[in-house]
């Protein structure tokens, strides 16, 4: 709503001029354009009766005029509406030193009442319009002007009442288009609505543009903007017409279809509300303005949506920004800073009491090259957390920045906490490393066996050796093949390790024959190195969950560890302890020891202690890493100590404890295998050699063997022969070993047969084709002999 002090303003900026009187004719003001043409100032005439203020020119012989103005003055009065005088010659009293003068001017005035609301009028504006020089340059068109004061005045009475209106209506007219121009191309949008029910009766171009080029003059709100009803805008406009209060939003979001049948566009607007009102003060409209701050408010979400992105990136980079000021040294720090470098530093030289003393220098190098080329500079160094004490790694990142004049002004700059990907960095390095350690290794070991047996091969060749040199020869082919043998499987258990393919199986077992077992298979390296192997074992069980071989494997592996780095002539100490809830096999040894720097990645692949050029101990550093993954299988945890080089270890094996539960077979004695029965054994491989070289060891351990190299031959000799055991190559042509095993279940004369795998495959998942094809056993190529001969020793002949 428009201030008292608003209307003074208006009233008295107005050009034309206007004398404001009551309905006594006392003259309460005038505003600036009429003290100009009257020339008078306001303190001369307010309070005054107007024609006191105005008095008639005793000079003039006709001061009729008066009478003129003062009748249509009572007219307005006494009808409460407007009356306008016709034109007039009217002598204006001009008082100066000399006295007063007079001079005459040519006007028509509006008299206009201003009534309350019961139709008394209150007060009279009178309008005054000079028409002295549209009279004189009417007149100058048919004869010369006289001056004025001798024209009589039935001259200028004569003159045309029509153009008078004409000239009138003519600046209205201007005056009105000016207005509406103005109105139009106002930079926001504005609209004016009349009434309760907000009929539209203006809008600008702007408000066109907002809400689309629609029928809306003349209409209401509900029926011009349907689109936007439903959103508040309507029970707002209510609000302000029924209370009289003024109401602002800012960034509201409106709903609009602008095209037929288009979308639904989403804007957002700044928007006011204000009420306009009646010469009685009765509110008749609402007055709506604003603009469109869509691009502006998306503008801002972006950048928000921009910042929270920056701000989480930081943070996951775990980057912070600075800028720092050259001059006083001075840095300011992004809000992450104590998350990142867990300190905050008001200066670049509190930040350097952080940086490692070894960098430090460094970073000032970095610094004055950097201001001396006026250029971007980056350094990783090492920084020590206060807040932590942790040291950790950071990346560095700066640009200098100068002034007009070309001088280092400041630098604006990212620090990264670099460390887990300067530690990958060394981790893949030493990965490089010992990968091409491991297989310089590989090519030394795997060389090692095939010499002997290429030299073999190169022997019976050439000479026809007799038996003793024959046996000799095959012993030191069967020996190579068996140490190849193990480095295949070192390897295959280390791919099924890093792929998490090693499986266990869950049976309860004793520990003091796993030990045995580990012991047998390791005696010739004990013996052979002349150690003292020690055993101290307690008397009571000691029990525990897993796998039998696998366990044996552990063990195994330490013992064969503590013998190759211990001198000959050393000694080890296996020892047992049974605890509450744990088994514990320790391994100790007097040997080479394990440096510091080794014995935190002792257990990890291809780990060793340094060799000489012989590589006289051998393997491929594949044991440890292993012993960690089974025993991590089985739920234990395995330990590794030493007090240094030339001071031995100790390596510890704690495997929860089974207390009561009793084995589901019995334990038998692996130091022997008897062979107390016959039985008859077919063996089946398309390899015609492995064939009849596994069926010459089967007759020497005392069976009856008989021997096919495919499927079909298998069943034609069932219909003559039925073994008590098959030993089938997977890998059979035609028909593979599988199903030839499926179709023996399925005979009745094999069915309670026992069916062994023979095959180069020995995953998990081979292991569980077969056993659903039928097999009983599933065997390795190149096969244990002595495990096989235990297999069969178990079997009853039909």
């Amino acid at each position: 709503m428009m201030k008292l002090d608003d209307y003074r303003l208006l009233f008295d900026s107005t050009p034309y001029p206007y004398l404001v009187m009551d309905r006594d004719l006392t003259i309460i003001g005038a505003n600036s354009a009429y003290l100009r043409s009257v020339g008078r100032e306001a303190a001369d005439i307010v309070g005054r009766y107007v024609f006191d203020a105005f008095p008639a020119n005793p000079d003039d012989p006709d001061s009729t005029n008066i009478a003129e103005v003062k009748a249509s003055l009572e007219v307005a009065i006494a009808t409460g509406r407007p009356h306008t005088t016709p034109c007039l010659r009217y002598a204006v009293p001009t008082t100066a030193t000399g006295g007063t003068t007079f001079s005459h001017r040519i006007w028509s005035a509006i008299h206009t009442p201003a009534v309350d609301a019961n139709g008394k009028v209150l007060f009279v504006t009178q309008s005054a319009i000079d028409v002295t020089e549209l009279y004189l340059g009417a007149k100058a068109e048919g004869q010369a002007a006289q001056p004025c004061p001798q024209r009589p005045v039935s001259e200028i009475e004569a003159f045309s009442r029509a153009q008078m209106h004409e000239a009138l209506a003519r600046i209205l007219k201007d005056e009105h288009g000016h207005l509406r121009n103005l109105f139009s191309q106002a930079p926001g949008f504005v609209a004016v609505l009349t009434g309760p029910d907000h009929v539209f009766n203006m809008v600008n171009e702007a408000y066109y543009q907002l809400v689309g080029h629609r029928e809306i003059i003349g209409k209401t709100l509900r029926q011009a903007l349907p689109d936007v009803l439903g959103q508040g805008y309507e029970e707002l406009l209510d609000q302000v017409y029924r209370t009289g209060e003024q109401w602002q939003g800012r960034g509201m979001k409106v709903l609009l279809q602008p095209h037929v049948d288009g979308p639904i566009v989403e804007r957002f607007i700044d928007l006011s509300y204000q009420p306009y009102y009646a010469d009685d003060g009765s509110i008749i409209g609402i007055f709506a303005q604003g603009y469109d701050v869509t691009e502006a408010f998306e503008a801002q979400a972006a950048k928000r949506e921009s910042d929270e992105r920056l701000k989480e990136g930081m943070v996951a980079a775990k980057m912070v920004v600075w800028d720092w000021d050259i001059a006083t040294r001075e840095m300011i720090f992004s809000d992450n800073v104590m998350e990142v470098l867990g300190r905050t530093a008001d200066s670049l030289d509190a930040l350097y009491t952080s940086i490692h003393e070894e960098d430090q220098a460094k970073m000032k190098l970095v610094h004055e090259r950097a201001f001396a080329e006026k250029s971007s500079y980056r350094e990783v160094i090492r920084f020590n957390r206060p807040d932590n004490g942790r040291q950790i790694w950071i990346d560095v990142r700066g640009m200098v920045r100068c002034d007009a004049a070309g001088r280092p002004q400041s630098v604006r700059g990212v620090t990264l906490d670099v460390t887990e990907r300067v530690q990958a960095e060394e981790e893949l390095r030493e990965a490089d490393r010992r990968k091409d350690e491991f297989l310089a290794m590989l090519a030394h070991e795997l060389r090692n066996p095939l010499a002997p047996i290429s030299s073999a091969a190169q022997l019976m060749k050439m000479v026809k050796l007799d038996e003793a040199r024959l046996k000799q020869t095959s012993e030191i082919i069967t020996r190579q093949i068996g140490h190849m043998t193990g480095l295949v499987d070192d390897l295959i258990d280390v791919s099924r390790v890093t792929r998490g393919l090693v499986t266990t199986a869950r049976e309860p077992l004793d520990m003091k024959r796993i030990i045995s077992d580990a012991v047998e298979q390791i005696s010739p390296l004990i013996e052979s190195k002349r150690h003292h192997l020690i055993l101290d074992l307690p008397a009571k069980p000691a029990r525990v969950l897993g796998d039998q071989k696998r366990l044996v494997q552990v063990i195994t592996n330490i013992l064969n560890n503590a013998a190759k780095y211990t001198p000959a002539g050393g000694n080890i100490t296996l020892q047992m302890e049974v605890e509450a809830e744990h088994v514990a096999v320790s391994v100790k040894d007097d040997g080479i020891g394990i440096s510091a720097e080794l014995l935190p990645r002792i257990f990890e692949l291809f780990s060793q202690a340094e060799r000489t050029s012989d590589r006289s101990q051998g393997g491929l550093g594949v044991g440890l890493a292993l012993v960690r993954s089974l025993v991590d299988l089985h739920g234990g945890q395995v330990l590794a100590s030493s007090d240094g080089h030339g001071k031995g270890s100790r390596f510890v094996v704690c495997l929860p404890r089974l207390d009561t539960m009793k084995s589901d077979r019995p334990d038998g004695d692996a130091s022997g295998i008897a062979i107390t029965r016959e039985l008859r054994v077919m063996v089946v491989d398309d390899n015609a050699d492995a064939a009849e070289m596994l069926a010459m060891f089967l007759e020497a351990s005392g069976h009856k063997v008989m021997t096919e190299h495919s499927a079909r031959a298998v069943l034609d000799r069932l219909e003559r022969q039925v073994p008590d055991v098959f030993l089938l190559d997977i890998g059979l042509p035609e028909m593979d070993g599988n199903e030839l095993a499926r179709q023996l279940r399925q005979r009745q004369d094999t069915r309670q047969a026992v069916l062994i795998a023979i095959t180069g495959y020995g995953q998990a998942q081979d292991r569980e084709k077969s056993a659903e094809a039928g097999f009983d056993h599933h065997f390795v190529k190149p096969v244990d002999t002595l495990e096989l001969l235990q297999v069969l020793s178990a079997i009853e002949p039909t």
